[in-house]
C-alpha cells in the first residue's frame, strides 16, 4: 500500500508506506520548493530503524539528483545515518527520488522506517518525514516448454519442497493457467533464487523480465464459462459421450446450465441432441 503525504508547503514526500519485494530500487518522489528568491541549498540527514530477522542483511539509501550522490548501506546490526544536499534555484521547485534498494537476502514483512530531516542553509526551513518499506512476495513469470506448463508447475513445487527440508523456501505458490500457453506464475519472495532453482527442470524456457501485479492476473483465478467461445451455427465435433466423433451444428446453447443443443450433420434423422458445453469442440464458426 503506499499514501500520500503532504509534509509542507515547501517539501512534500509522496509516497510513505511502501509494499515491495527483495532485490527491487523503490523510488519515493521528493518536492521541494525554494520561496527565496535566492538559490539556497537544503541539507538531508536520513536515519533508519529495522525490524528484521536477519540483523546483517543490508538496505541502500541514496538521494538522486544530488551533486553529491552516494550510496549508503546500512543494516540492523551496522546502521549508517545518510546525509546529502540539494542546490534549488530562486522562486523554484525540484523535484527528485529518495531511493531505497531492498535487500536481496530480506524474509517476509521485513520493513525498514526512514527519519528525513531537511532544513535550509540559512536555517529559514525546517520540516521532516517518514517513510516505512516493508517487504512482501513478488510474482514473476517463468517461461517454459508449450505444453509442459503444468508438468513444469509439479516439478518446481517438487524441488522447492525437497529444498524447504533444509529451510531455502523460494516458493510460495505456483500457478498454471490452462489458457496461457509457455508461461507459468510464481509468488515468492526472492526471483532470483527461484529462477536458479528452476533451470535444474528440462522444460524451463527462462525469467520474464519484470513483476507482475496481482490485478493483471486475478482473472486466471475466475473460471470461464464453458459455453465461451461457441456461437449458434458453428460447427463443432463432440469429444465425449455416445456422440464422441460426430460432427454437429449448434442449434441453441444455455448458458445458465451450460448446455448446448446440437444437430447431427450425418444422422439420417436430424434429431436435436443436447449435451453439456464442455463436450464439444469447435470447428468452424458461423
Amino acid at each position: 500500500m503506499d499514501e500520500k503525504n503532504q509534509t509542507g508547503a515547501w517539501f512534500t514526500i509522496e509516497r510513505t508506506e511502501i509494499k515491495d519485494g527483495c532485490g527491487r530500487r523503490v523510488e519515493v518522489p521528493i518536492k521541494l520548493r525554494n520561496s527565496s528568491a535566492s538559490k539556497r541549498r537544503f541539507k538531508f540527514s536520513i536515519s533508519s530503524s529495522f525490524n528484521q530477522k536477519d540483523e546483517k542483511v543490508e538496505w541502500t539509501i541514496d538521494l538522486d539528483g544530488t551533486k553529491e550522490k552516494e550510496e549508503v548501506a546500512s543494516s540492523p546490526a551496522e546502521p549508517k545515518v545518510y546525509s546529502s544536499s540539494i542546490e534549488v534555484e530562486g522562486d523554484r521547485s525540484r523535484a527528485f527520488n529518495l531511493v531505497v534498494g531492498t535487500p536481496k537476502g530480506g524474509f517476509n514483512r521485513d520493513s525498514l522506517d526512514l527519519s528525513i530531516s531537511v532544513k535550509s542553509d540559512d536555517g529559514v526551513d525546517q520540516a521532516s518525514g517518514r517513510v516505512s518499506v516493508v517487504l512482501a512476495p513478488m510474482i514473476v513469470t517463468l517461461k517454459t516448454t508449450l505444453g509442459a506448463e503444468m508438468q513444469f508447475a509439479d516439478d518446481l513445487i517438487n524441488k522447492n519442497q525437497k529444498a524447504n527440508e533444509s529451510g531455502a523456501n523460494e516458493v510460495i505458490s505456483v500457478m498454471s493457467p490452462i489458457a496461457l500457453k509457455g508461461y507459468v506464475f510464481v509468488e515468492t519472495m526472492h526471483p532470483d533464487r527461484v529462477a536458479f532453482a528452476a533451470k535444474g527442470i528440462r522444460s524451463y524456457k527462462g525469467m520474464v523480465e519484470g513483476v507482475v501485479k496481482f490485478d493483471e492476473i486475478k482473472h486466471y483465478l475466475t473460471p470461464r464459462p464453458a459455453v465461451t467461445g461457441l456461437d449458434l451455427g458453428s460447427m463443432v465435433e463432440l469429444i465425449s459421450g455416445p456422440f464422441k466423433g460426430e460432427k454437429a451444428k449448434i442449434m441453441n446453447i444455455d448458458a445458465g446450465k451450460e448446455e448446448v443443443t446440437v444437430q447431427l450433420i450425418e444422422s439420417m434423422v436430424p434429431i436435436p441432441v443436447t449435451v453439456k458445453a464442455e463436450a464439444l469442440r469447435v470447428l468452424d464458426r458461423k
